[in-house]
């Protein structure tokens, strides 16, 4: 690759950059956003638009924890944020598989710009085109009011704004916009269970992988109205919602966030309104025509350790939390005891904050997966079940498999900032690097992510239940942990979606 290509976009001309065997473009606008309204097109501009650099981040409060782990953005923010970057090995004539990365952040901040989300290894490893977006995060992306007037799930429709651009562009950066993938992790993968479910969102993909997703991690249209009421109080009322500075919008999010508890922790989500997005993904079977992989790490809620010594988490606690996020009046001690003699029998851990930490792993996120997996399974939708095992070095030892340790394996980038304490390093981590990037793009061109590295991963069923497990080593699991399943599938679910 000789020289900066440039490619004519429906807004311009753009100008990439070379950056060892890839190009790359940074920061491409594909839309244009104005406050509470759905995303609109991108002012056009003349001649050659140098695409070097980032673009602005959404708007979002400091994160102690997410600055720690690389995952707060350092571009400056503006309301106008709506723009995408491209990895690609030549912008010719290849029709090479399209990822399209949606990024995680609580839906609450974050910002494809991320350096642990540079793509040029994926890119070129996977022989694929990557692009990774922006789109409105906390209450610009997600308030919702029935007399504010304000577009539904905007952060969404951004997401489908940038999905439009890239079926549109893809053919011009070497890709095939007839065989796009979406991926993403947390709030990302939860965003791609929401799209997965939307209307406006069908025809988009081809294929999906969810990594670490809440997929039950949405509200419906009258808690939405009740948050939004609350947030326009500490800002004097629903018409100044409107008018106020991204600034103060952001320090009463943030003294909103504090008054919680929330549903999932996070006061702002995306909206089950009934239109926009018609139901919540758990009470549907997601995805007809499009290609599934889904799953979790092995212990997701022991991030949660950065934040709380285990020895201070009673047996009393535990129970009090439970019985927020279970819908039964007995569930939280009947569950709580289970799961006790479960990993009791197994030698696993089993102090209170040992079995908060893998109940919360079940409610929130392994469950809601297992029953999209089961649903789509029945219809005989392809889908694809695995569990993600490398544990972070912390000094303490209180992390393991938690969420967010894929994400530097999901790009090649354990080298990113912050990632050699969380994730480590070597020859070992390496190549799980390696068979997880190989895995996501043979599923990408193919639909099937087996391959050399790991053998043969077959789609899911009820009985064999076969999970791939990313550990060490890779292995092919049937059934695994189903006792603790067991458990959660006999919880009464109806008082929930």
């Amino acid at each position: 690759m000789a020289s900066d290509p440039i490619v004519e976009t429906a807004s311009g001309r753009v100008r990439g950059r070379v950056e060892g065997d890839a190009a790359v473009f940074r920061g491409i606008p594909f839309a244009r956003a104005q406050r509470f309204e759905a995303p609109g097109a991108p002012e056009p501009w003349s001649g050659v638009r140098a695409a070097h650099a980032y673009g602005a981040a959404p708007p979002q409060s400091s994160d102690a924890l997410l600055a720690r782990l690389g995952l707060f953005p350092t571009e400056p923010q503006s309301e106008d944020c709506l723009a995408l970057n491209v990895w690609t090995p030549a912008c010719d004539a290849a029709r090479r598989p399209v990822l399209v990365w949606i990024h995680g952040g609580a839906f609450a901040c974050g910002a494809g710009s991320l350096p642990l989300y540079d793509a040029r290894r994926l890119a070129t490893r996977g022989d694929a085109v990557v692009v990774t977006s922006n789109y409105r995060v906390g209450a610009l992306g997600f308030l919702q009011h029935p007399a504010l007037g304000a577009d539904a799930n905007r952060g969404l429709l951004d997401q489908i704004a940038a999905l439009d651009w890239v079926c549109a562009h893809a053919d011009r950066f070497g890709g095939d916009p007839a065989n796009v993938t979406v991926f993403g992790e947390s709030a990302g993968a939860g965003s791609i269970c929401a799209l997965l479910a939307m209307p406006a969102a069908r025809g988009r993909f081809r294929r999906a992988i969810v990594q670490s997703a809440a997929p039950n991690g949405m509200i419906d249209a009258a808690v939405a109205a009740d948050r939004a009421e609350r947030l326009a109080a500490k800002l004097g009322g629903v018409a100044r919602l409107r008018e106020a500075a991204v600034e103060s919008l952001l320090e009463a999010q943030g003294a909103l966030v504090l008054a919680g508890p929330w549903k999932m922790d996070m006061p702002f989500l995306p909206v089950v309104d009934g239109s926009s997005l018609p139901a919540f993904p758990v009470a549907s079977v997601l995805g007809e025509g499009v290609d599934l992989a889904i799953g979790t790490t092995d212990d997701e809620m022991r991030l949660y350790a950065y934040f709380e010594a285990p020895e201070s988490i009673g047996e009393a606690e535990v129970l009090r939390r439970l019985a927020w996020e279970l819908p039964g009046a007995g569930d939280a001690p009947r569950v709580y005891a289970a799961f006790r003699a479960i990993r009791a029998a197994r030698g696993a851990p089993h102090a209170p904050a040992d079995l908060l930490w893998a109940i919360q792993t079940e409610v929130r996120l392994r469950h809601h997966s297992t029953r999209i997996a089961e649903a789509r399974a029945d219809r005989g939708l392809r889908t694809f079940v695995y569990r993600f095992g490398w544990r972070s070095p912390d000094e303490q030892g209180r992390l393991g498999a938690c969420h967010a340790v894929d994400l530097p394996f999901t790009f090649g980038n354990l080298d990113a900032p912050g990632m050699a304490a969380f994730a480590g390093g070597g020859a070992e981590a390496e190549s799980l690097a390696r068979d997880w990037m190989d895995a996501w793009c043979a599923f990408a061109r193919t639909g099937d992510p087996s391959h050399r590295g790991i053998g043969a991963w077959p789609a899911y069923d009820r009985g064999r239940r076969a999970t791939l497990h990313f550990g060490t080593p890779r292995a092919l699991r049937d059934a695994p942990d189903d006792e603790e399943r067991a458990v959660l599938a006999s919880v009464d679910w109806a008082a929930v979606p």
